[in-house]
């Protein structure tokens, strides 16, 4: 079980707010292709916050959610939610529109089950779908009317609820339609379009380890649970996630590790324990294996 540390030492959500002059007493916070370039952020970080975002130009960005890359390209509509540890691996200049936001936004609208309703904001969901060209118009739309009201109070939460009805629609548009082929390393089929058989295996693979990595940091563990063997296992994840399983689960506790240290204070002790490490010796073992670099030494740079 994990001990119940305090993870809020750096939270993306204000720090953005902050560096932006954006109000700190509202529940909500619009992004756009100028908020990133000063911010500098290049780690692994934690979410505190919902986030939906349409990008509408770009060639391609992996956004990296677990051990997840996502290619996300114009015309991509990117979720995340409360607890993912997610990480810009380019600059990302693309042209779009993001808003974070919190429950309180929409205490007056829904109760807290809508939100956690949208299986897109959560561990195992589809963060990056790809829009048609009217979905991506409707959405923008959206967005101007949101950019133009966003210091109206009464207006905000509609909108944003406005926002989240659309990419709910657009997301149960998917699950009737074939699946698009992908790349053979795994990227860009994030982001076709339909729901396979080995997709759902990964989804539900990727929904278990975010819940019992500390504890279960083997393949067998994940495979038993699907009711499948580890190799026919790897064998999907290869295909759909370009990484074996183990490779995968490994990945995921090391942007887990990377986050902690570069988001906390805790001590290289407490984050082993908050990893379910039998030590810290074996957890900087294995950190180094993965990164060439020791737990202490990444903090520091």
């Amino acid at each position: 079980m994990h001990k119940k540390f305090n993870l809020t030492s750096f939270n993306l959500y204000e720090f953005l707010k902050h560096q932006n002059s954006h109000g700190f007493n509202v529940p909500f916070f619009l992004a756009d292709r100028h908020t990133y370039q000063s911010a500098h952020v290049n780690f692994p970080f934690r979410t505190f916050t919902f986030g939906l975002g349409v990008t509408y130009s770009g060639e391609g960005d992996v956004f990296k959610i677990g051990s997840t890359d996502y290619l996300v390209t114009g015309g991509c509509l990117t979720t995340v939610g409360p607890g993912m540890v997610c990480q810009w691996t380019g600059n990302y200049t693309a042209e779009h529109d993001t808003v974070y936001f919190t429950e309180e936004l929409l205490a007056g609208l829904q109760n807290n089950s809508f939100l956690h309703s949208l299986s897109f904001f959560f561990h195992g969901g589809r963060h990056v779908i790809r829009l048609s060209d009217d979905q991506t118009r409707k959405m923008a739309s959206l967005f101007s009317l949101l950019k133009e009201l966003r210091d109206d109070k009464s207006a905000v939460p509609g909108i944003v609820h406005s926002l989240l009805m659309l990419a709910e629609s657009f997301h149960s548009e998917l699950s009737g339609q074939p699946q698009n082929a992908g790349s053979p390393n795994g990227v860009s089929n994030r982001v076709s379009n339909g729901i396979s058989n080995k997709e759902k295996i990964a989804q539900a693979f990727r929904k278990l380890v975010a819940e019992h990595f500390p504890e279960h940091k083997e393949v067998a563990f994940y495979a038993t649970a699907l009711h499948i063997t580890p190799k026919y296992l790897s064998e999907v994840l290869q295909a759909e996630l370009g990484k074996p399983a183990k490779a995968f689960i490994d990945e995921y506790v090391v942007m887990e590790a990377k986050s902690l240290l570069k988001q906390t204070s805790l001590s290289i002790q407490e984050i082993c324990y908050w990893l379910g490490f039998e030590d810290a010796s074996h957890f900087n073992k294995s950190f180094k294996k993965q990164t060439n670099t020791t737990p202490t030494e990444y903090r520091k740079n």
